[in-house]
């Protein structure tokens, strides 16, 4: 679906969206520079002309056709281009999309065509999914609209400013395709309707939908008939999706009327269709700003109209109406009302009305002033107020504005329960035109407004309260919610002393009435909504910044006197004139009202000091300093007193208003006055009736004051609220709190004088038990019990938050004094009276636990819920609390708890303070008591709250990495296999897919190129890759949730992929990951490597790598990856080369580059392209494993650098050989510590600060380091260690250069691993190309010497230096040289020739780098043991092959001579001790170097040994050569059983001479190789002379190697070891028989006297030899091989000591005679 036919929208508009709400975003953060370039390319965007055919047509759509009807009947439809094939359950799909959206069936087949790939990412039917295509698109084409005109008004604006006349561009797009304007600026009325027009028609559509809507649904229901949840979900879907569209094209609308495109009939119409509603709805609200449009541009000197004009609509408009049974007369008073405001400006003094001829101008004022006033009367503010009041309904319940609101709104009805709430831009669109009313009504009818006022007092004089007429206040209450949360339309009022405004502030604060107070200081309270406002009012309402101001005028002398006079009212009040008892008598209703009028004033001015001291300093500062600390004890009096629950409410605000920009010292007063408070301190000396209960027995104690309070706060949702936001304004550390957080929030002996235990515990579990765990659990009121829920997690999460478990560490693990160098006592005291202490022992509580999950999971509605809602909120403090906890558990259970279990105070029996009933061992067992905690967090990724989203994202990771859920998750009966129960529980009600779907769309999203990494769909990619990383990582051999996310079937310990899943269908998550590494760029257009889309391809890769090295998932996983052609995606987007040398613009050259936060994208493609190399090795081995020859050859090709493409030409990537460019790099970022003197004198201990990154490197943590530095600090400090101000100086530098070293020294830490990561991965799949190539003759030899040539310089470079990357270097030159078959180097071609000389002198080089390295005593023994295994290798090759090239044996002897017994003595150390590989590698080389001794007839290397003593060493170690062989033979068993425990444990503790390594299979290659070495040194005289020296008789005698006979020795049952028993005796006489013949008739003596001396086992073997006495069984033929080699060694003794003749004459010779001498 390609075509243009078959093109889809919804995606360009979304991506334009986008784009627009980023450059509106980058107008609030830089205006004039990136907000101004982004708007002028705006109009170059190619998505706006793709759109520009959709703006113009609007929500035009056609309607069914019996036609297209038809069509889609016959099953032939053509779309676009493409001819498609419909059957009949999808013709039934396409008519019910047409019916439901009543359009045609064409187009309603295009929809159910686009929706395809909906159905598994929404988990909703095909026509369901075309139905909530068809409403986003809608959405998305008004929003997208709106915003352009938004920018649009911006454009004008900077426009104006500087003229611009780039931004001229984005008005005419404007005007062309959207306001349907030709280029001249006239209205194009050949393409169509005009817009307002078309707009209205639009609106009517909608109105009339909704209304079908809405009868389908009563029907329904009249009829009885249950609607199915999903039919049920479709309806509300589709009232939502319309509601909003009416309100985008409203406001859309008014900004048309705004731009002069409507003309006066439009008005006209409009003012008709508005007046005869016939109920207060939705429709009416989102009209109201183009009422307001409408009315500026036709009546007010602001627009277009004439004065004539304005005359002529004002005749009509205030005309008097008939009235009928069905129409709204407040609406009419409303258009009245606004009219004649905004009317009236035509006559000021000035204006053009002013001037007109033959007019009683006076007369029309009085008319005008008449009909106002009527209009007022008939409800015109009443209207207005309600429309303001509706347009903010939240649910935050405000008490004191529901109470204004039931003052105030007598004539207009609520709106009804199904309206939508209404969105930010109408609310702005609404206060923006109520904007213009207000000013108008103020500047314009001036008489009126005094009018009000002076009617109101001649009522409250009359005592006429409930005739009284109060829209002077319904006017005040007007301006307040006009101008609420828009400071800088509020600076209207404080800008301009002289100002209509200012002078309407000063003209209303005096002399006024209770209620007007009240109204005032509403108003006052929201015109300041930002400091510089606060600031203002709080000077407006200062004595002396006022004194012409009468002294009734309300000011802060006034506020607090009649405060004052109210709470000592209260206090004086007897205990039975309390509200919580009966009345006695019967208020009057006059007395009632004015009861409640000074109640909501004194409501009125705690709000007004709540807002100002919370908003402004000076402010603050003032009503802290008042003499006596007036204000703050007037507050706790009235918390203390009967003031009524709504004062007490609003004291505790008033009190957090005050806390505001707090520092500690503050703070710590404050909880010392909140403690007097709650203790009785403040109480009225009349007993409250909290106490009379315990009078009768003595007088009241502290704590029942305290819980007395808390009872009657518990009775009252506003107290408990505000109360908890106070205790948790005073627990957060103060602004300006130090990074350590080394400070209680509370004074340390707090509560000392009340309670055992100093602190804030009863607060804690009155607020954690009573009213979370309880009384919120039991609240009916729904929204009541999520905000206390909300406001109560707030408070626990502060209290866990402000804790530093650090301090404990630093304690343990360094060499600082911590105990002082923080600002509490101690650590002890520290730890003992924080709060953390006392919540983390709530979160082992079950009636908190089951809270705290009752949140969370009880939020089915929470996909509606605004950002702001208590119930997201709640949701997300829950989350939070829970991944906090879990963080801290490990420190509290181990370290805390400990410390603070013997100071816990016993059970409390008290209902309002209860104590944790520890019901569980740990968090981890409270979450396990609901699996379907992991579905409500993982469905909650998918709701569109990015905060909700990243918490549920890494709460889930922690869950699915404790090892005790995962165990729980799988534990079973020990007989039977057990599925994971949290994969069970997802797939009960396709959650997983649910779930799945939410996060493929949220990787799907389009990535952010403006904002990068700050924004948040790059954030919730990166939290959905490591919760995936995490799972797998946590448990890779079994299923998990992240595999059956991934798109698996998952059974008890196997991944499957089902037929037609997701998986199979390539649209699963494991789908969505891909295009991150094929199609993601890593760099921009300008090839500068970005470091944030580098992070997300390494995390994607880092899951696959997981994937496919798991052998639950490999086999699935590469061969998925295989059918998507990864390995060579890989090879294209060059993630195995080094691409750039610029990273975020930074040159990656120097250490500079390293502390720099662009080197964290450098150090992360380090490891992905290391990832990608062992990718690609996996995979070459997989192919090669499975026998697919094809594939493997466009592998090979591929690493050859040429992809081959079916079709296509071949396309040229980087060579294998080329991949290896990252070993020097590290050397480019090198340079010295910096010299740091003021740390070399503190002894600084940075340990404590380590830890592991992802990858086990050790890295510090800068946290952690910056925490070290201040307590450092701060132990000199309070050691009055006086530092002058230069040393200051010079300690912040040296601290700032000791930070930036640390952050290099991290990245270099990591550029180094993945730097030999590299280089092992790049060694290991050259490993595999060699020995699984098919490479013969010239090939082979070519690849080969490909391969050194690459090797080989890296070699020499690290051969003894770096021994780490020169290790896996000399691995696979090790293991290319063993592969290479020197016969074959032998060509008679030129070609093949010249190659196999270059390689000679490649392996030539070799060895001299090997020999260069071990000369110079390289390091790692394991290294050197490579290298002597690589000379071992070159040098056996030329012994073996070499007759025809004497020249390199001669050049390979010099060269080992030339390095001298240097070289021969770091061997011979090596074959002497050190561990077993190297040893034997030792050894065998030095066995080959004196073959080719003794093949060239030079000596050197036999006489250095002996000269070294080394052969006298060696032959004396034959003295425990049958042990060692005894101990090589059991290495294979079992000791245990065999033997006895004593004789066990003395094998294990007796320890020969000469070591016996038992277990290790390495030590029988030593003991070989030295019977190999002994065995070269024998075949050669000399050696044979120095090994005979040694008195190797003498050993092997002591050894009894020679006098146990073997069948008695070892088991005969054990044909093995009697084997390995001969062979050891095969190996040692040929050494003696060789030395023997070697020697010639020097030492036949010594010859006779072995044979001698061993006469039975040389009988004996002879004898079994040739078959005597052996007996009828069948003899093993091994073994039998072993005793021929063995008789054949003794043969040669015998001869060659020309034995059997010396006994022959013995036997012969007289006995007596004189013994013959040898010589």
């Amino acid at each position: 679906m390609a075509d243009d036919g078959t093109m889809e929208v919804l995606p360009a508009l979304q991506a334009l969206y986008r784009d627009l709400t980023a450059i509106a975003d980058s107008l609030k953060e830089d205006r004039e520079e990136r907000g101004r370039l982004a708007l002028a390319q705006l109009p170059d965007t190619p998505l706006l002309a793709t759109v520009a055919d959709n703006f113009q047509r609007l929500l035009e759509k056609p309607g069914r056709k019996k036609e297209s009807r038809d069509t889609v009947l016959s099953g032939k439809v053509r779309i676009g281009d493409v001819d498609w094939t419909v059957n009949k359950d999808f013709q039934e799909i396409i008519l019910q999309v047409a019916d439901d959206l009543d359009l045609d069936e064409i187009e309603a087949t295009r929809l159910a065509l686009q929706v395809e790939d909906d159905q598994e990412r929404l988990g909703r039917s095909r026509k369901e999914c075309a139905v909530i295509r068809f409403h986003q698109q809608r959405k998305y084409l008004l929003s997208c609209m709106h915003v352009l005109l938004e920018l649009y008004k911006e454009a004008d604006e900077l426009l104006a400013d500087d003229g611009d006349d780039s931004l001229e561009r984005l008005g005419q797009y404007v005007n062309c395709n959207i306001f349907r304007r030709s280029a001249t600026g006239a209205a194009d009325t050949g393409a169509g309707p005009r817009f307002v027009p078309a707009c209205v028609a639009a609106l009517g559509d909608i109105r009339a939908w909704l209304q079908k809507i809405s009868e389908q649904v009563h029907g329904a229901a009249m009829l009885g008939r249950a609607m199915e949840p999903q039919t049920q979900e479709a309806y509300e879907f589709a009232h939502i999706s319309l509601m909003q569209q009416h309100e985008l094209l409203a406001v859309i609308l008014s900004y048309a009327v705004e731009r002069h495109m409507a003309v006066e009939s439009d008005f006209v119409s409009f003012l008709g269709d508005f007046r005869r509603a016939s109920r207060y709805d939705y429709f009416i609200v989102h009209l109201v700003p183009v009422l307001g449009a409408y009315i500026t541009i036709f009546g007010s000197t602001e627009g277009t109209a004439s004065v004539e004009q304005a005359r002529s609509l004002n005749a009509a408009i205030c005309q008097q109406l008939e009235t009928s049974a069905g129409t709204l007369p407040f609406l009419d008073a409303a258009v009245k009302c606004w009219w004649i405001a905004e009317y009236s400006g035509w006559y000021m003094e000035g204006a053009a009305g002013s001037g007109l001829a033959n007019i009683d101008l006076d007369e029309e004022d009085i008319q005008r002033s008449k009909q106002f006033t009527e209009a007022l009367k008939d409800g015109a503010f009443d209207f207005l107020l309600t429309v303001l009041f509706d347009i903010k309904v939240t649910e935050w319940q405000d008490s004191f504005q529901n109470k204004l609101r039931g003052w105030a709104q007598k004539r207009t009805p609520t709106l009804p329960p199904d309206t939508v709430p209404f969105t930010t831009p109408l609310q702005g669109r609404i206060m923006a035109k109520m904007e213009m009313f207000v000013d108008a009504f103020i500047s314009n009818m001036p008489d009126v407004l005094r009018k009000l006022k002076i009617e109101e007092d001649e009522q409250r004089q009359a005592g006429q309260r409930q005739q009284q007429d109060i829209d002077l206040e319904r006017f005040l209450l007007l301006i307040a919610y006009t101008y609420e949360g828009r400071p800088e339309a509020a600076d209207a009022f404080w800008a301009d002393p002289e100002s209509n405004l200012a002078g309407f502030l000063q003209w209303t604060s005096r002399r006024t009435t209770t209620p007007q107070q009240t109204a005032f200081c509403e108003m006052l309270q929201c015109l300041s909504d930002d400091a510089e406002s606060a600031t203002r009012a709080h000077e407006f309402l200062l004595d002396e910044g006022h004194q012409l101001r009468r002294p009734s005028s309300i000011t802060w002398a006034h506020i607090l006197k009649e405060f004052e006079y109210y709470v000592n009212s209260a206090i004086s009040k007897p205990a039975g004139a309390q509200p919580v008892a009966p009345r006695a008598t019967k208020l009057d209703s006059e007395r009632a009202e004015s009861e409640a009028e000074v109640l909501m004033l004194q409501e009125a001015y705690l709000r007004l000091i709540t807002k100002l001291a919370s908003q402004s300093g000076p402010c603050r500062d003032h009503l802290l300093q008042l003499p006596n600390d007036k204000l703050v004890l007037l507050l706790l009096q009235a918390i203390s007193s009967a003031v009524g629950h709504q004062i007490r409410a609003y004291a505790f605000k008033a009190l957090s208003g005050l806390m505001a920009q707090k520092s500690l010292p503050r703070n710590h007063a404050m909880w010392v006055c909140a403690e007097s408070c709650f203790t009785g301190h403040y109480a009225s000396p009349a007993m409250p009736a909290r106490s009379q209960a315990s009078l009768a027995v003595n007088a009241p104690t502290q704590s029942t004051w305290m819980e007395g309070l808390f009872q009657e706060m518990s009775s009252s949702f506003d107290d408990m609220s505000s109360f908890i936001q106070f205790l948790t304004v005073l627990t957060y550390p103060p602004a300006e709190a130090s990074l350590l957080n080394d400070a209680l929030p509370y004074p340390e002996n707090l509560g000392a004088s009340t309670r055992t235990r100093p602190g804030i515990e009863p607060y804690i579990d009155f607020i954690l038990g009573h009213i979370f765990s309880s009384r919120a659990s039991e609240s009916s009121d729904v929204m009541q019990q999520r905000v206390l829920r909300y406001h109560c997690l707030d408070f626990a999460l502060a209290c866990i938050c402000s804790f530093n478990e650090d301090l404990i560490i630093f304690s343990n693990e360094s060499n600082i004094n911590v105990d002082s160098a923080i600002q509490t006592k101690d650590l002890e005291t520290y730890v003992t009276l924080h709060p953390f202490a006392r919540v983390m022992e709530w979160m082992y509580d079950s009636k908190f636990t089951r809270a705290i999950m009752d949140t969370i999971q009880n939020s089915s509605d929470i996909g509606k819920a605004a950002p702001d809602s208590p119930l997201i909120l709640g949701v997300l403090r829950a989350v939070e609390l829970l991944s906090k906890a879990l963080d801290l558990q490990a420190t509290f259970l181990d370290l805390v708890r400990p410390i603070v279990k013997p100071h816990l105070r016993a059970q409390g029996r008290s209902f309002w303070t209860p104590t944790s009933n520890t019901a569980f061992s740990s968090i981890e067992d409270a979450i396990m008591t609901s699996l379907t905690l992991v579905s409500d967090l993982g469905r909650y990724c998918g709701i569109g709250h990015p905060g909700i989203t990243m918490a549920s994202l890494k709460l889930l990771e922690k869950i699915s990495t404790s090892p005790r859920i995962i165990s729980a998750w799988q534990s079973g009966p020990s007989n039977q296999t057990h599925r994971n129960r949290a994969i069970v529980a997802l797939e009960e009600k396709g959650d997983a897919q649910a779930i799945a779907g939410a996060f493929t769309t949220e990787l799907a999203s389009p990535l952010d190129f403006s904002q990068e990494a700050s924004s948040t769909d790059y954030q919730i990619k990166a939290c959905i890759l490591d919760f995936l990383y995490s799972c797998l990582k946590a448990n890779p051999d079994r299923p998990t949730i992240a595999h059956l996310l991934l798109g698996f079937h998952c059974s008890a310990n196997m991944l499957e992929i089902e037929p037609g899943s997701a998986f199979d269908r390539g649209s699963a998550l494991f789908h969505s990951l891909l295009p991150f590494i094929i199609e993601v760029p890593a760099n921009n257009e300008d090839g500068i490597m970005l470091s944030w889309l580098i992070g997300l391809k390494y995390k994607v890769m880092r899951i696959f790598k997981l994937l496919w090295s798991s052998p639950l998932s490999a086999n699935l996983v590469l061969s998925e990856l295989r059918d998507n052609d990864f390995l060579f995606y890989i090879l294209l987007q060059g993630l195995v080369t080094q691409q750039s040398s610029i990273w975020d613009g930074q040159v990656a050259n120097g250490p500079d580059f390293l502390a720099s936060p662009a080197a964290q994208g450098f150090v992360d493609h380090l490891s992905m392209r290391a990832l990608a190399l062992e990718y690609i090795a996996c995979e070459l081995c997989s192919v090669t494993q499975g026998q697919m020859p094809a594939l493997k050859r466009r592998i090979f090709d591929a690493l050859g650098g040429q992809i081959v493409i079916e079709g296509m030409e071949s396309i040229t990537v980087p060579s294998v050989f080329e991949f290896h460019d990252s070993l020097p790099q590290e050397d480019l970022f090198a340079t010295p510590p910096p010299q740091l003197p003021t740390f070399k004198d503190m002894d600084l201990d940075l340990r404590a600060c380590l830890e592991e990154d992802d990858e086990s490197n050790s890295i510090y943590n800068l946290s952690k380091v910056d925490e070290v530095l201040l307590l450092k600090r701060n132990e000199d400090a309070k050691s009055n260690q006086l530092i002058l101000q230069q040393d200051a100086a010079l300690v912040d530098a040296e601290e700032e250069t000791l930070r930036l070293y640390i952050v290099y020294r991290n990245r270099l830490t990591q550029t180094q691993a993945y730097s030999l990561k590299i280089l092992r991965a790049w060694t290991k799949l050259l490993m595999v190309m060699t020995d699984c190539n098919d490479f013969r003759g010239t090939h082979k030899v070519s690849f080969i010497l490909q391969t050194l040539q690459a090797t080989l310089p890296g070699l020499e470079m690290y051969g003894s230096e770096k021994p780490s990357p020169a290790l896996e270097l000399a691995k696979l030159a090790k293991v290319v040289l063993f592969k290479l078959d020197f016969a074959a180097m032998s060509s008679v071609d030129k070609d093949s020739e010249a190659a196999e000389s270059l390689i000679s002198d490649k392996l030539f080089q070799l060895l001299q780098i090997c020999l260069d390295a071990i000369a110079k005593w390289v390091a790692s023994q394991e290294l050197r043991a490579v290298y002597y295994s690589l000379c071992y290798r070159y040098l056996s090759g030329l012994l073996d092959h070499g007759p025809g090239s004497p020249s390199g044996l001669r050049r390979t002897t010099k060269i080992i001579q030339s390095f001298g017994e240097k070289l021969l003595n770091v061997i011979c150390d090596d074959a002497f001790g050190g561990d077993p590989r190297c040893q034997s590698a030792a050894l065998v080389l030095l066995a080959t170097l004196v073959q080719l001794g003794r093949r060239e007839g030079d000596y050197y290397v036999v006489e250095a040994l002996n000269r070294l003593n080394f052969i006298g060493v060696v032959v004396d170690s034959l003295r425990g050569v049958l042990q060692e062989w005894a101990g090589i033979s059991r290495s294979g068993k079992h000791e245990g059983p065999e033997a006895s425990p004593m004789q066990w444990v003395m094998r294990k503790l007796i320890t020969p001479l000469h070591p016996c390594r038992v277990g290790n299979p390495d030590d029988q290659n030593y003991l070989n190789s030295k019977l190999v070495l002994l065995l070269q040194l024998c075949q050669t005289g000399q050696g044979a002379k120095y090994v005979l020296h040694a008195n190797i008789f003498r050993a092997v005698e002591e050894s009894e190697l020679f006098k146990v006979d073997p069948e008695l020795y070892v088991d005969p049952t054990n044909a093995k070891a009697l084997e390995n028993h001969y062979l050891l005796l095969v190996k040692v006489a040929q050494i003696i028989s060789v030395a023997i013949v070697s020697r010639g008739s020097h030492n036949i003596l010594q010859g006779r006297r072995f044979l001698t001396g061993h006469r039975t086992l040389v009988a004996h073997v002879l004898k079994r030899s040739a078959g005597i006495g052996t007996g009828t069984g069948k003899i093993d033929t091994v073994l039998a091989g072993r005793v021929d080699d063995l008789a054949a060694a003794f043969m040669i003794m015998i001869t060659a000591t020309g034995f059997l003749e010396f006994e022959n004459q013995m036997l012969t010779e007289d006995p007596k005679s004189a013994p013959m001498l040898f010589h």
